[in-house]
């Protein structure tokens, strides 16, 4: 792993988008805040911290899932099915923590539930599976 995507650096990375999109200082982001429940986010600066992760790290941003836009929706879904929730989020959201997963799960009653750690950890889930966007080729 580069200094550029050690868990820190991405971290800092994604507050630095976050913050350059609300216009805010970044200083006043921490990891665990919650990007709608503690910031004044709205649903166009979630497309457009998306385009931030693209171009900053060169990954393809599947927003339902980095922004847990259908959690409430997928859970809905699995109650009905009578499935296990956590098995539905760890295939849904691969990037959590089970640790997370269960944080998610007793706090959904308090508000939305996304922080500034789980879009890094998606991005670091990202990089890891190796689905960053190749450099062009500059030959010939």
């Amino acid at each position: 792993m580069t200094q550029q995507t050690a868990p820190c650096a991405v971290t800092e990375r994604v507050i630095g988008i976050i913050a350059e999109v609300l216009d805010i200082s970044p200083h006043t982001i921490t990891p665990e805040t919650r990007v709608l429940r503690d910031l004044e986010t709205e649903s166009i600066d979630l497309l457009e911290f998306g385009v931030g992760l693209n171009a900053a790290f060169g990954i393809p941003v599947a927003d339902d899932t980095v922004f847990l836009t259908s959690l409430r929706v997928h859970l809905e879904e699995a109650r009905h099915a009578d499935a296990d929730p956590y098995k539905m989020m760890a295939g849904r959201y691969p990037h959590l923590s089970c640790d997370r997963v269960a944080c998610i799960l007793r706090t959904l009653d308090d508000g939305p539930v996304l922080s500034v750690q789980d879009i890094a950890d998606y991005v670091l889930h990202a990089l890891r599976a190796g689905l960053h966007e190749k450099a062009p080729s500059h030959a010939g």
